[in-house]
């Protein structure tokens, strides 16, 4: 669904783990989910609507993991959630062993970074899914992607993933959050 590529991702980690699904407009109302009236025809559920462009963007307006956590607790969900934000990060390959680590353990990893760093004409935010990392001198993450206009899974250079995590392209300040069980 377009604009919901952290409820897309918040679905595929229910499915990954077998446990009840829901819409990605029911996981997107929940994380405050704003929509510009133009798209207003493609959801069926009453969705925040604003014709001035928010502050951050269109999408969701998660920020800490607090709200992904209230869902998970009003729907009983057994998980939990930790952002790790961007200004706690020490170097790429501290970064490449919280991945590592977290993965191997069966735990989730959601990475919001801003993608002009990757891809320099695009100017928006964007969550992915770690599905595995590569190690070494110039660490990759292979990524699954749920916007509905690229291929679900390619490889992205960790430092480019990471230097779109800072405030210097938005001000928002972004990270990757670590969905494991409660």
């Amino acid at each position: 669904q377009r604009l919901c590529c952290v409820p897309c991702a918040v679905q595929w980690i229910l499915l990954r783990r077998g446990l009840k699904l829901f819409e990605q407009e029911i996981i997107g109302k929940a994380l405050g989910l704003i929509i510009p009236p133009k798209y207003k025809h493609l959801f069926l559920s009453r969705i925040k609507i604003s014709v001035k462009k928010p502050a951050g963007g269109y999408g969701t307006k998660e920020t800490d993991g607090s709200k992904i956590n209230k869902f998970f607790k009003r729907h009983k969900i057994q998980l939990k959630v930790k952002k790790i934000f961007y200004s706690e990060l020490k170097d790429v390959q501290h970064v490449a062993r919280i991945i590592a680590d977290n993965l191997k353990r069966g735990n989730d990893i959601m990475i919001i970074t801003y993608l002009a760093a990757i891809w320099p004409k695009k100017r928006n935010g964007h969550a992915t899914l770690a599905t595995e990392i590569i190690l070494g001198r110039n660490p990759k993450v292979v990524v699954g992607d749920p916007s509905f206009m690229k291929k679900k899974f390619y490889k992205l250079d960790l430092v480019k993933i990471i230097k779109g995590m800072s405030k210097e392209w938005d001000g928002e300040e972004r990270g990757f959050y670590v969905f494991s069980k409660k």
